[in-house]
């Protein structure tokens, strides 16, 4: 698949979170039981199921309906995603899609399904989209706030970090470099970008209106292309640190970094394999915010953290010489 990039379209790239886009490629994840997802899995599903309201199990089943494990997900799911964009903004963009965009879209999925029974749910939603549309986002909402929401702080902390990583390659070696690291299926070619496997999607959109990159974590192994116009080309890869996404935080008790660092420096040190605010930092470690924006200050300055800025919020992260003392341990 190629996504042709004219010189006007590379001086238009841009970086964005998308908690919609996390919303939906969760939903693949979450119905492919994918390995590395199984920590936040096993949860989510017990919150999904905890409801046995049968509206909730409607939205269920129109979710799985439309989000299907592999293939094609309606472009109109995911419209171009928002700066600083959030997850009402984002339902809100879902539900201001033209209906006629909506039974395109369906209608080619009505195309390759085969079962009955979502065919049937698909048909329904074509001959009255609009009531389809707010059907949809009410299940949206409803699958947000008992999967996704209450692991979000964490999602969006590892999110942050990676454009904060791509923004300094981006300053550092230019676009190109970017491109090169986005996906071992992502290849650069003289007129823009050639996906080569592990991609849903296709290339309709005429050039001129840029390319948004959105960093995913559910979206891996593949990659995933919204370029379908009236949208903005968006292409979704896998942030660095997903692989240690739902880990625990190492244990530095009586370790020779807590005997130099002492026990309380030691821990939130330890804690920061995602970066984190100072009040995320106090309730995971039941400390007060004062304690542990003091010992924040030190390891700041003693090089074994850094910082992102998010707007105004300061989220802290290991450095280099912080990840190098810790693996001493």
């Amino acid at each position: 698949m190629q996504i042709r990039l004219s010189a006007e379209d590379l001086t238009r790239v841009r970086f964005t979170v998308s908690p919609l886009w996390e919303t939906v490629t969760s939903m693949r994840a979450l119905q492919l039981g994918t390995r590395l997802h199984r920590p936040w899995i096993t949860e989510a599903t017990s919150r999904i199921l905890a409801s046995r309201d049968p509206a909730k199990q409607d939205h269920l089943k129109l979710l799985t309906t439309l989000i299907r494990p592999t293939g094609f997900i309606a472009d109109s799911l995911t419209p171009t995603p928002l700066r600083q964009d959030t997850f009402e903004a984002g339902l809100t963009a879902v539900a201001a899609v033209p209906p006629e965009l909506w039974v395109r879209d369906l209608s080619y999925l009505m195309a390759v399904e085969r079962d009955e029974t979502r065919l049937e749910t698909i048909s329904d939603f074509c001959d009255e989209p609009t009531a389809g549309i707010t059907r949809l986002v009410d299940a949206l909402r409803w699958y947000w706030e008992s999967a996704l929401e209450p692991f979000w702080p964490r999602l969006r902390a590892m999110l942050l970090a990676d454009l904060d990583y791509r923004l300094a390659l981006l300053a550092e070696h230019g676009i190109h470099q970017v491109f090169d690291t986005l996906h071992p299926s992502v290849r650069r070619t003289r007129d823009g970008l050639e996906i080569t496997a592990n991609c849903d999607g296709s290339h309709h959109a005429a050039p001129g209106n840029g390319l948004i990159l959105v960093p995913s974590a559910f979206v891996w192994p593949r990659t995933l292309v919204l370029d379908v116009e009236p949208f903005v080309p968006t292409l979704t890869y896998a942030p660095r640190g997903v692989g240690r996404l739902w880990e625990n935080s190492r244990q530095v008790k009586d370790s020779p970094v807590a005997k130099l660092l002492g026990h309380t420096r030691a821990t939130i040190l330890a804690q920061l394999d995602l970066p984190m605010t100072t009040t995320q930092l106090a309730c995971a470690l039941d400390l007060a915010a004062g304690t542990v924006n003091g010992h924040l200050k030190v390891l700041e300055a003693s090089g074994l953290t850094d910082t992102i800025r998010a707007g105004r919020e300061v989220f802290y992260r290991r450095a280099g010489l912080g990840e190098d003392l810790l693996a001493r341990a």
